[in-house]
């Protein structure tokens, strides 16, 4: 049974709190499909999908939240989880929301010392762990005095991070004090009845303290509370950009604000969640070919993704389109006809007969690669977390793929613009949710926000939250934009870091480093200039791309040769800037380059876990090379 949006938006409007409006449609709708999650492929590769039910997952979320009483957890008592997005981590949640908790998300990415920086900072003493990978960083906390960054709140500092009681969702042997989250489903002492949600808890009570990616200091834990996120799911179901009756594919971290707008627009809505299959049970490691699988044989009708996704499979359907192989031809011939097609038709411009009978004949191969990538069922992708590059949506677009870029922040709770699917503007944002207001500053430029969903400022941090809300309630993104005459955001860069040449010219960095995503051997391009004459740029080197480019082209490359070092391989870097100048102004345009010996990885800490570049670290680790250059 499927309620309709108006329903939905009537239900949540009357809940007081995130675990009231899960009981709530628990009840209502019992047999309804709250999730589905892939199992792993057994010995002959089937790949099995697994269903749970309102029904059958509400005795779970209740004894989960029985336990939490047990071990102390009121309202207001922090909760963390590490772990990637698995159907645990969405009842662990719900768990905590019902005992009126704070969930505290930690990338299962991160390092030991930065997820302890994090408990320390939210004051989280009881653990969800997903498996022995994360359960060693907490044991390693235990033991060790762990180093803290300095903040406003304290010096730079070295402490003992308490934690009172671990929860693991994957069973871990030699462990006797952690619980396995299988043994509390089946533990009869636990009631399978919830209990009741605290009185105390409001809107205006504390859900989440969700941190920010560290791009320019120490993460920062936001505060959201139940009305912000109810808020936000309200949006956007009456966005219709998630449909009341659709499927969405939930592979983001569950650390990031966007996921956990899927999550609760999955678990709250007439929507439901399908999740990919844990590759690793002992460590948290993604496997991407897996995600892919899962993808292609879900049957999900909307995919929420950050760029990165779009950008990689765009240029490996770029580089096969450019093979020698027949199937390979007959792609670049189907991928070339539809981008010359969408641009004569943007352009205004008629199409030719042959031109119109070659891409209607070429329209069952443009649905396979649809198929192929997202599935049977597949309507729209939405895209955020991150700009996205206009090219890159066009190229889907050519091939009659749609992408919904959005807009928000972890501040915002999550979402404040979108595209509909039937309401579209490559290049912006979209229009903004109903109920948040849009201002753009005089002075800078800068987008400032107020609505029901928007945050109250920052855990610890009374300094920093005065600097980016104002006393009317307006949050200061950081961002620069404009809105335009219909209403759609444009987002042109972030204000801390537009780069200022020594001749006193503004460049938004972004914009130029998002023209070098067309090109697949290119993993990443970082602009500087600050300070200088003139801008230059830094690469690093997509190697496989760039081993099978060169090897088509004829050109011999050992397996332990040094690419960077290639002459072919700086003279296809320097075809690349050519292209690029052509649509650069002189004082932007890009006058030398070079190369990082390696690429920036969330691992070496020059991406954060949202795969945003760490701008200051990957200079100063690189400003040697960079200032050879000048």
């Amino acid at each position: 049974m499927t309620a309709p949006a108006s329903d939905i938006q009537h239900s949540l409007a009357a809940c007081a709190s995130l675990g009231e409006a899960f009981w709530r449609r628990a009840q209502a709708f019992p047999e309804e499909t709250l999730l589905r999650y892939a199992n792993s492929p057994d010995a002959a590769g089937t790949r099995l999908w697994k269903k749970e039910s309102y029904s059958s997952a509400a005795p779970r979320v209740a004894r989960i939240a029985n336990l939490l009483r047990a071990l102390g957890v009121e309202a207001g008592t922090p909760v963390a989880i590490i772990s990637q997005t698995r159907h645990e981590w969405i009842l662990a949640d719900l768990a905590i929301q019902t005992v009126g908790g704070i969930t505290v998300s930690v990338y299962q990415s991160q390092l030991a010392a930065d997820a302890g920086f994090v408990l320390f900072d939210s004051g989280a003493r009881i653990v969800f762990v997903e498996n022995e990978e994360q359960l060693a960083k907490v044991n390693w906390l235990r033991s060790n005095d762990c180093p803290l960054p300095a903040t406003e709140n304290h010096p730079e500092s070295a402490v003992r991070v308490p934690v009172d009681a671990v929860v693991s969702f994957e069973r871990i042997h030699g462990s006797p004090s952690v619980q396995c989250l299988a043994d509390v489903w089946n533990d009869s002492s636990l009631s399978a009845d919830a209990p009741p949600i605290p009185a105390s808890i409001g809107r205006d009570s504390v859900a989440s303290y969700v941190y920010t990616s560290g791009t320019t200091g120490p993460p920062k834990g936001v505060v959201q509370t139940h009305g912000n996120h109810l808020a936000n799911v309200e949006q956007a179901a009456k966005s219709g950009v998630f449909p009341g009756d659709g499927t969405l594919f939930l592979y983001l971290p569950l650390a990031h604000s966007f996921a956990r707008l899927i999550h609760y627009v999955g678990c709250l809505t007439s929507a439901h969640l399908i999740l990919p299959s844990v590759a690793d049970h002992r460590t948290s490691r993604i496997d991407l070919s897996s995600v892919a699988r899962d993808l292609r044989e879900c049957g999900a009708t909307v995919v929420p993704s950050v760029p990165r996704l779009f950008e990689k499979i765009s240029s490996a359907l770029q580089a096969r389109a450019a093979g020698k192989s027949l199937q390979q031809r007959i792609l670049g011939l189907c991928v070339s006809n539809a981008q010359s097609t969408y641009e004569r038709r943007s352009a205004g411009k008629p199409l030719g007969l042959l031109e119109h009978l070659l891409f209607e004949g070429l329209q069952p191969i443009r649905r396979k690669i649809r198929r192929e990538l997202f599935g049977v069922n597949f309507t729209h992708a939405i895209s955020g977390g991150a700009k996205l590059d206009a090219g890159v949506n066009k190229f889907f677009d050519s091939l009659e793929i749609t992408i919904c870029e959005g807009y928000g922040l972890t501040e915002t709770c999550v979402a404040t613009h979108v595209n509909r699917p039937t309401q579209r503007r490559i290049g912006s944002v979209g229009p903004a949710f109903e109920g948040v207001e849009t201002k753009i500053s005089p002075e800078d430029g800068e987008i400032m926000l107020r609505g029901p969903n928007v945050t109250r400022g920052y855990l610890n941090r009374p300094k920093a939250t005065a600097d980016s809300w104002d006393a009317d309630g307006w949050f200061h993104t950081g961002d620069v934009g404009a809105v335009d005459q219909d209403g759609f955001l444009f987002i042109t860069d972030r204000k801390k870091e537009l780069v200022i040449t020594a001749g006193g010219k503004k460049i938004p960095p972004t914009a130029v480093e998002g023209q070098f995503k067309r090109f697949s051997f290119i993993s990443h391009a970082l602009l500087y200039g600050e300070g200088r004459p003139y801008c230059v740029i830094l690469f690093t080197l997509n190697e496989p791309e760039l081993r099978s480019l060169l090897t088509s082209s004829g050109i011999s490359v050992p397996p332990d040769h040094k690419l960077s070092e290639m002459s072919a391989v700086r003279g296809m870097l320097q075809d690349a800037i050519n292209k690029v100048n052509e649509t650069l102004a002189t004082y932007e345009s890009i006058k030398a380059f070079c190369i990082a010996d390696e690429d920036f990885t969330v691992e070496n800490g020059l991406l954060t876990p949202t795969l945003k570049m760490r701008r200051r670290q990957i200079t100063a680790r690189h400003l040697g090379l960079i200032s050879s250059l000048y």
